[in-house]
């Protein structure tokens, strides 16, 4: 997939990921895409839906799953480097691509329950997954981020 199509995909992610800022959410957003179409977009939904499993990867997958045509060789892109679940949740539904913007160095362990970096766990997975780094090159996303995570929760 061009370079180009990745903007175009990461764009839809960001979009995600400020409405789920806007409504209280954790700011990632994530977007499956087939070909050139995309079956689904969700931004993190743990908060706002009481459930913890919620993250934007996980939701993109359910919606496009629930849709029927969720197929084998999708691509998942998302604007945070997925985390164990979202990593698995990704195989489990056949996606062979997961293009993402920021690394999680790019905003701190703060983002994450666990230490295990995707690029790692993809060397233990019995099936084959490409992990891609679009990057971050305004730095949006990864202040969206930042911001959330500055913020004071008491």
């Amino acid at each position: 997939m061009p370079t180009t199509d990745h903007d175009r995909w990461m764009s839809v992610c960001l979009s995600a990921a400020e409405e789920a800022a806007r409504t209280g959410d954790f700011p990632n957003g994530a977007c499956v895409v087939v070909g050139q179409h995309v079956l689904a977009v969700s931004g993190s939904e743990a908060a706002s839906g009481s459930d913890p499993t919620a993250h934007a990867e996980v939701s993109a997958l359910r919606n496009a799953g629930r849709s029927g045509r969720l197929s084998p060789g999708a691509t998942l892109f998302t604007t945070l480097e997925p985390c164990a679940m979202c990593l698995h949740s990704a195989v489990v539904a056949g996606v062979r691509e997961i293009v993402f913007a920021c690394k999680r160095s790019d905003v701190g362990d703060a983002a994450y329950i666990s230490n295990l970096d995707a690029t790692a766990m993809t060397e233990h997975l019995l099936q084959p997954l490409v992990l891609t780094h679009h990057g971050d090159p305004k730095g949006r996303i990864a202040k969206l981020i930042k911001t959330f995570l500055n913020q004071d929760w008491h």
